[in-house]
């Protein structure tokens, strides 16, 4: 529940937590993601003013302006030169299915891996234009770049993004999504185990949580952080 003078709900389920009734009586529904971001990070060749400096093995890494960071460019391109073919490898030889978060940009420069997608029939959703922190960017701006997120992601896997998760997002992008239209949920949210409906912006608007306890993230900052 939300008030107009504290728009957080703090609430959700509360003591009455819904059984969801998974597909063929499953007890637990899990989602598997890979997040491509690859070629869409900081970075001076992308017209930014410094070097990527967010999720990286280089511990405490710090953005370099001005000049290309190789160490951390190498990294980035370990996952798409290798990385995205070990999942991909590992998730078919299974056939689990896999919803990919992609970086539209990333996207745009790997159509290989893009492919590699397609075949297999995994969901592709879009996890925006750029893999930059949208919290200081203007509402105009990520506005335009939610817009290039979906024309890219058209472009190059041949059909609309329907879900959608920013990961680094402002207090705008949730209403830019809805105000786009056309996507059937968000994941930018910590807030449940289960989704849910959020009704900020005129009419029902799915959410599916995202769990950074269950990815790489936690390996990513000093231990007992």
């Amino acid at each position: 529940m939300t008030t107009p003078d504290y728009p957080r709900d703090m609430i959700g389920y509360g003591r009455t937590t819904p059984q969801p009734h998974w597909p063929n009586g499953a007890q637990l529904a899990v989602q598997f993601v890979i997040n491509y971001e690859e070629g869409g990070e900081n970075c001076i060749l992308h017209g930014d003013a410094a070097s990527e400096a967010f999720l990286s093995e280089i511990m405490g890494a710090e953005p370099w302006p001005g000049r290309r960071h190789m160490n951390m460019e190498s990294i980035y391109e370990y996952g798409s030169r290798a990385g995205f073919w070990r999942l991909h490898r590992l998730f078919t030889s299974r056939q689990i299915p896999v919803t990919i978060y992609g970086v539209a940009m990333a996207l745009a420069r790997n159509p290989e891996a893009v492919a590699g997608m397609r075949e297999v029939d995994w969901e592709i959703a879009s996890h925006g234009y750029r893999w930059i922190d949208y919290h200081d960017v203007d509402e105009a701006t990520e506005r335009e770049h939610l817009q290039e997120a979906i024309v890219i992601h058209t472009r190059v896997t041949g059909s609309r993004p329907t879900g959608w998760y920013l990961g680094r997002c402002s207090h705008n992008t949730r209403k830019l999504v809805v105000e786009a239209g056309g996507f059937l949920y968000d994941s930018d949210s910590y807030a449940d185990d289960l989704p849910y409906w959020n009704h900020d912006y005129g009419h029902p608007h799915l959410i599916i949580p995202y769990n950074p306890g269950c990815q790489r993230y936690a390996f990513c900052h000093r231990p007992g952080i």
